[in-house]
């Protein structure tokens, strides 16, 4: 078995993520080596152990990956691996990469510049317009308009890229034989035949459930350079992707909406806690610009190739006393919330607030196991 047919595999495994196949390549050297192990070998992988080990291994030997190769290739499906070289290198930085892309489309959508437009699923007129007004500049600019395909804001955001004439990638949360919601599956083969590309992470069959909508939101962050919020509520499951991106470094920005509008209420918090304020075109490519290690507005630059000259000098942020004394505490060590709360001596709830704030002003970034280390500029 070779590698990428190994994660093919271990991608239809439910239970089975970024995160354990990671661990098992450590230990085993290869997810190959991981699908050929038995119990013993499998207990010693970090986060299977003996208790899990039987199960797994019978789980390893269930997979038909021969026959979900073969029905891409009939469908017209480009299946990525973590180890192709297609696969985006800007959303391999993330803690839990997919496995497996399923792709309709052009696999170049991936790899320019992007940000993801999202927003409610039952927006306002004016929501609507701000959309379609910033996704469609956005398209013009050369700017890849990411989104998640459903009803509201999202197929605003695609509709618009696509009559700029530019390139948009919509990201599912279900198979790409089960495309969700129904009524946009004729926009899904649009976005693939103009240039974008459909995408998911979900083997054929899979149908989108609460679990699945969450999850794909990750990956429209971690494709993105930044998220733009036009219109969510505080429950939204769009700030849920706002909170994502800043978990993977990415900038956040929303568009103020009206002060009696439940739509705007989770704009409007993101505001309070420091994302960009979006009023044009010219407010996004001003953030694009100033985050480290921008990437291009066309094509990433070839390896090798330094932007450093091209990217300009990020301004410093301005910070109120609690969010310096924060930075002072973590100085260059790595602290869980409760140790910074003890050690600063500030009080639980203007941590949380402040953290947020620190977090879109990527001043620090959080680890795995709940770490938080400050980002030195």
């Amino acid at each position: 078995m070779q590698e990428r047919e190994a994660y093919i595999a271990l991608n239809m495994v439910q239970g089975v993520g970024a995160v354990l196949v990671r661990n098992a390549v450590a230990t085993l050297g290869s997810a190959a080596a991981m699908m050929q192990a038995g119990p013993a070998a499998l207990a010693a992988i970090r986060g299977v152990g003996s208790a899990r080990s039987e199960t797994l291994a019978n789980q390893l030997r269930e997979p038909d990956w021969r026959a979900e190769m073969t029905r891409a290739g009939r469908d017209g499906v480009q299946l990525v691996t973590f180890v192709d070289d297609a696969y985006p290198a800007f959303l391999k930085e993330i803690y839990d990469p997919p496995l497996v892309l399923y792709l309709l489309g052009d696999t170049a959508a991936l790899g320019y510049t992007a940000v993801g437009v999202v927003g409610t699923r039952s927006p306002t007129a004016y929501g609507r317009d701000c959309a379609r007004r910033m996704s469609f500049q956005l398209a013009q600019a050369g700017i890849t308009v990411v989104s998640g395909l459903a009803r509201g804001i999202d197929t605003e955001a695609h509709f618009a890229a696509l009559q700029a004439q530019g390139r948009t990638v919509a990201v599912i949360g279900s198979a790409l034989d089960v495309i969700y919601p129904y009524e946009n599956r004729k926009l899904a083969r649009r976005i693939a035949d103009e240039g974008g590309a459909v995408v998911s992470e979900y083997p054929f069959g899979r149908q989108a459930d609460r679990q699945t909508f969450p999850m794909r939101n990750r990956i429209i962050s971690g494709l993105s350079a930044g998220v733009l919020v036009v219109e969510a509520g505080l429950t939204s499951g769009t700030m849920i992707t706002a909170n994502q991106a800043l978990d993977q470094g990415r900038a956040v920005m929303a568009i103020p909406g009206r002060i009696d509008s439940p739509a705007a209420q989770g704009c409007h918090r993101l505001l309070r806690q420091g994302a960009k304020l979006v009023e044009s075109l010219d407010d996004i490519l001003e953030e694009l610009q100033t985050l480290p290690g921008s990437r291009p507005l066309a094509r990433p630059a070839e390896a090798g190739q330094s932007q450093d000259s091209a990217t300009p000098a990020r301004p410093e942020p301005l910070l109120d006393e609690a969010e310096r004394q924060l930075l002072e505490t973590l100085g260059d060590e790595e602290m869980s919330i409760d140790l910074l709360i003890s050690a600063s001596g500030l009080p639980a709830g203007v941590v949380g607030a402040r953290l947020m704030g620190l977090e879109m002003k990527r001043l620090i970034r959080r680890l795995p196991g709940q770490l938080l280390k400050a980002v030195r500029r």
